[in-house]
C-alpha cells in the first residue's frame, strides 16, 4: 500500500497545484480533470480495483489540519517501528460492514453510515452510532454554514472585507481588502498556517500533542493580519484563512464562533453529541483518543483558536443529522454551495465545501479531514440523491475515490 503523506513533509513544504479563479456561477461539468498521481492512491491492495481517477483536489490540499508537523511524528513512531492494526469487530449492517472492510487498511475504529432517499444503513467497526471522533477539516464546513447563516441575518455579505469588520486593526494588512468568501474557499493568498505556529509548535508534534495549543482567537487574528499573502485569487489550502472567518463572524455578531456554532447549528439540527471544546480544559479524562498512522496514540486536538478549521468532535448519529439536512436544503450551508473558484478543469471550491464531477457526470460535494489521531469524509451528491459519512480514529487518509464511487452509485 503507499504510504501515507501526510507522514512525510509539513504543510508549509508540500507543492501546491493550483488553479484559475473564478468568481460568480459555474457549470458542473461532467469533463474530469487531470487525474492525481499513482502516489495520491490509497485502495488497499486487498481491495477491488478502483475505477479510474476522478478529478478532485489534491490529498496534499485537503488533508491538512492533521499534517503539520507530522513528519517529527512519524520519526517517534518509527523508531520503535508500526503498530499492528486491526479492525474493530462490526456492528450494524453487515452487508454494509463487509462492503466496506476491504477499503479500511491500517484502520482500528471506524463508524460510517450511507444515506439515500429516506432510509440510513450504518455500519461500525469497534464503535457504534455514539462514539465521539474528532472530524478535522470537516469542521470547516460548520464554519461556512455559520457564514451562510450570518449572510441570511444581514450580518455580513460574502463581501464583506477584513476592514470592513476590524475597522483601523486593519490599516496597513495585506489582507484589508481580502473578502470573507475568499476566506471560506481558500483563495485569499494566505499560507496554510503563520509561520509562528509552525517554529513553535515541533516539541508538541514530537510528543504526539496538539500542535495549535497555545494560539487563541485574538492572536489568530494578529497572526493573519501579519502575514504575507502569495497568489491570491488562486486556491491554495488554507487553515488561517477560515479561522480568521469565523473569528471575523464573531466579531460582527459579539459571540464566540463556538457560542455561534451551539446556537445556530448544533441545537436547531439535533446535534446533542458535537462539541467544540477549544481547550484541553473542557475534554474530560476519558475524552476518545486517536493513533498515528503508525498506530501510536496521540493527544486530543482541540485547536483553540484554530478550531474552527478543525477543532470539533462528533459522532456518526450527529454526522447523519448534520449531511441529511444539506441533502434536503435545511442546513444554512446548503445556501452556500455554488462555485466560487476552480481549482483545475470541472473541480469547484464553494463555501467551505469542494464540488466534483463524478464518472457519471453526476456531481459531489464533500470535505474530508485529519487530526493528529483521527480521520474523516462526508460529503453527497445531489444528483444521485446518495450521502456518505465515515469517522475514523486513525490518521491515515480514508479511501476517497472509493467514497466518491460510493456516491455515484457505482460501489454498494
Amino acid at each position: 500500500m503507499p504510504q501515507d503523506e501526510s507522514t512525510h513533509s509539513s504543510p508549509a513544504s508540500r507543492p501546491e497545484r493550483r488553479g484559475s479563479a473564478i468568481h460568480g456561477s459555474a457549470r458542473h461539468g461532467s469533463t474530469k480533470a487531470k487525474s492525481d498521481d499513482a502516489s495520491n492512491t490509497h485502495a488497499p491492495s486487498s481491495a477491488p480495483s478502483p475505477a479510474p481517477d476522478l478529478a478532485r483536489p489534491s490529498r496534499r490540499t485537503v488533508l491538512t489540519v492533521g499534517a503539520l508537523g507530522t513528519a517529527a511524528l512519524a520519526a517517534t513512531g518509527a523508531a520503535v517501528g508500526p503498530l499492528p492494526s486491526r479492525l474493530g469487530a462490526p456492528q450494524g449492517d453487515p452487508d454494509l460492514a463487509a462492503e466496506i472492510a476491504p477499503y479500511l487498511d491500517g484502520c482500528r475504529t471506524v463508524t460510517a453510515a450511507l444515506i439515500e432517499g429516506g432510509a440510513v444503513r450504518w455500519t461500525g467497526f469497534g464503535a457504534d452510532q455514539h462514539r465521539e471522533f474528532e472530524i478535522g477539516s470537516v469542521s470547516k464546513t460548520f464554519t461556512g454554514a455559520l457564514v451562510m447563516a450570518a449572510v441570511a441575518r444581514g450580518e455580513i455579505a460574502l463581501e464583506t472585507t477584513v476592514a470592513d469588520v476590524l475597522g483601523s486593526r486593519a490599516d496597513g494588512s495585506a489582507i484589508a481588502d481580502v473578502t470573507v468568501a475568499e476566506l471560506v474557499s481558500h483563495t485569499s493568498g494566505l499560507p496554510r498556517l503563520p509561520s509562528a505556529m509552525t517554529t513553535s509548535s515541533i516539541w508538541r508534534n514530537a510528543l504526539r500533542r496538539d500542535p495549535y495549543t497555545g494560539f487563541n482567537a485574538d492572536e489568530v487574528v494578529d497572526m493573519a493580519l501579519t502575514a504575507e499573502i502569495s497568489g491570491r485569487g488562486t486556491v491554495a489550502y488554507s487553515n488561517l484563512g477560515p479561522s480568521l472567518a469565523a473569528h471575523l463572524l464573531a466579531e460582527a455578531t459579539g459571540s464566540p464562533w463556538e457560542d455561534l456554532l451551539a446556537q445556530r447549528i448544533l441545537r436547531p439540527l439535533g446535534m446533542p453529541s458535537t462539541r467544540a471544546p477549544i481547550t484541553l480544559d473542557a475534554l474530560a479524562q476519558d475524552a476518545p483518543r486517536g493513533r498515528t498512522a503508525s498506530g501510536r496514540r496521540t493527544g486530543p486536538w482541540t485547536f483553540e483558536g484554530f478550531a474552527p478549521a478543525g477543532g470539533i468532535r462528533s459522532n456518526l448519529a450527529d454526522m447523519i443529522a448534520y449531511l441529511r439536512s444539506l441533502m434536503d436544503g435545511s442546513n444554512p450551508g446548503a445556501a452556500g454551495l455554488e462555485p466560487i473558484a476552480t481549482r483545475e478543469e470541472g473541480s469547484h471550491v464553494a463555501v467551505s465545501w469542494f464540488l466534483e464531477p463524478l464518472d457519471s457526470g453526476a456531481r459531489a460535494v464533500w470535505h474530508n479531514g485529519q487530526t493528529g489521531g483521527f480521520a474523516s469524509f462526508c460529503g453527497w451528491s445531489p444528483d444521485t440523491g446518495r450521502g456518505w459519512v465515515l469517522l475514523s480514529d486513525t490518521a491515515r487518509p480514508t479511501d476517497e475515490r472509493t467514497w466518491m464511487q460510493i456516491l455515484d452509485g457505482k460501489v454498494i
